[in-house]
């Protein structure tokens, strides 16, 4: 089940102008056509599931060659080929794309690739998003680092079934009209049920820990110590004498462990809880205070550098997500 003609936005013989229109939507790219008396016959469907994009799109029967350098980005994107073949190279791995094997493309990496009668639906996913479900599935911890997928999505075992079925399930329902009437409560359970199959059926660093299985990574009790502190006082000053003391150890003890446990010194650590914390109360209808008073309540003083820190973060203004919420 493709998307129907209604969704195209891009129907083209025009290889220049077909490069613009992708580099434009997710990051730079040149394409390429090698073989003599091929040509581009592009036809890319965009719709839209609230504020997620779904497409389904194909250079027609040339075998295209592309590659992108990459970019600063926030953003992967979910490809399930639903027709040809290709060959990919993405973060130092190299693998075939069929029907059967699809990727997970961090826009940030270098990627290469060469693609011959390929159709696929594509997911774009922001980083942060994509962090954020993970935290309400599974707790404040799984927003505090990146979540990292496999960049190989196998979809011939049950988890890679599921996901394509669904989108099969989102593309028909789209065609029938079914999201056509703006319902925020069905749009937002489609997405939200769309990323929780992602988190839990393709390889990730926290797939493990959202399906309950068995984690090789055991925190350490001095860093278990420290981290329930935090987590019990984050608005109180937390320096590091007293953490070090409350986890029973030396600093540098603690900053090893840290590293280790979640590739955070305790002090990032922290501004990462407070960063989140200030979030769920930008986010929350419950909380109408102003942006400082929220993020002087979680420790922070200097308002410039706060903003900065929350940018970095989660990728948009303090005063965007407050808007928006």
């Amino acid at each position: 089940m493709v998307l129907h003609s209604k969704f195209t936005v891009i129907r083209s013989k025009d290889l220049a102008e077909l490069q613009e229109f992708v580099s434009d939507f997710s990051s730079p790219l040149r394409l390429r056509i090698n073989r003599k008396g091929d040509e581009i016959d592009a036809d890319m469907a965009l719709a839209m599931i609230g504020n997620q994009p779904f497409l389904h799109g194909t250079f027609g029967t040339a075998r295209v060659d592309w590659q992108s350098a990459g970019e600063g980005s926030d953003t992967m994107m979910l490809f399930v080929p639903t027709d040809g073949w290709g060959e990919i190279t993405h973060l130092g791995r190299t693998w075939d794309l069929t029907p059967n094997q699809g990727m997970m493309r961090d826009l940030s990496i270098e990627t290469t690739a060469y693609q011959e009668q390929f159709h696929s639906y594509v997911l774009p996913i922001s980083k942060t998003r994509i962090r954020e479900h993970a935290r309400n599935l599974g707790g404040e911890l799984m927003g505090l680092y990146p979540i990292e997928f496999d960049p190989v999505a196998n979809l011939t075992t049950s988890g890679g079934q599921m996901i394509r079925h669904y989108m099969q399930f989102l593309a028909s329902s789209l065609n029938h009209g079914l999201m056509d009437k703006p319902n925020k409560l069905v749009t937002s359970q489609a997405c939200d049920l769309l990323l929780t199959h992602i988190l839990t059926q393709l390889k990730s660093n926290v797939q493990d820990i959202l399906t309950g299985q068995e984690v090789s990574r055991v925190v350490p009790r001095h860093v278990k110590r420290a981290q329930d502190y935090i987590h019990a006082n984050p608005s109180e000053t937390l320096d590091m004498v007293s953490l070090s003391e409350t986890a029973e150890c030396s600093y540098r003890t603690l900053q090893r462990g840290f590293i280790d446990a979640f590739g955070l010194t305790p002090r990032q650590y922290i501004r990462k809880v407070r960063l989140q914390l200030v979030r769920n109360d930008l986010m929350s209808t419950d909380v109408t205070d102003p942006v400082a008073t929220i993020a002087r309540r979680w420790g922070f003083g200097h308002m410039g550098r706060f903003a900065h820190e929350y940018i970095q973060e989660f990728g948009e203004r303090p005063t965007k997500t407050a808007r928006e919420a």
